[in-house]
């Protein structure tokens, strides 16, 4: 799913941030899952819509037959656009603002401006 279509409640968003912080803490990027249920803004159904729209990865490790590289731990990670959310959404709303705001006040005091002058010396 691209982010355009991606709109997250704040309960997502701090979820987000949250899993963003612990995968940031450590050197590896991933993290357990009893990390982030132990988080008290966890909740089964945004952790879940996180993962589907591609914020948050899973990765489930099996155990092979060779015991030195059994890792028994399943992990959590933030995908590159889970890690750049938060960048992506305030360069969004900042254009947005710049577009909708800003440009209509300019054109209004230009022509305004341009009013004033047109009655001022054609008067």
């Amino acid at each position: 799913m691209e982010l355009d279509k991606i709109v997250l409640n704040s309960k997502e968003r701090k979820l987000l941030k949250k899993i963003n912080y612990l995968t940031n803490f450590g050197k590896i990027k991933l993290i357990k899952v009893e990390t982030v249920i132990n988080q008290p803004e966890f909740d089964r159904y945004y952790f879940f819509q996180l993962k589907n729209y591609g914020l948050v990865g899973t990765h489930h490790y099996s155990e092979p037959q060779d015991k030195y590289h059994y890792r028994p731990d399943n992990g959590v990670c933030s995908t590159e656009k889970g890690l750049h959310y938060f960048d992506w959404h305030w360069e969004h709303l900042r254009q947005f603002l710049y577009r909708s705001v800003t440009v209509p006040i300019i054109i209004s005091i230009i022509a305004n401006l341009v009013i004033l002058v047109v009655k001022h010396f054609y008067k």
